[in-house]
């Protein structure tokens, strides 16, 4: 497997914390605050997209328009 696939594929699971779009795209996304968005990734243990989804969903956070 090519690396550039590789880390395409990683990007999409993943949610940077340290890009300001990416934080801003999630909470939007999920109808939460950025500081929400940023405690369920400090709380579920990982930066992973269905991770932090299945967080907020288990804390009745998300908020889907």
């Amino acid at each position: 497997m090519n690396n550039t696939k590789l880390i395409d594929k990683f990007d999409k699971e993943l949610i940077s914390m340290f890009a300001e779009d990416e934080v801003n795209y999630w909470a939007t996304k999920w109808g939460v605050t950025k500081e929400t968005l940023k405690s369920a990734v400090r709380f579920s243990g990982n930066n992973s997209v269905s991770s932090v989804y299945n967080y907020l969903i288990d804390k009745n956070k998300l908020r889907l328009t």
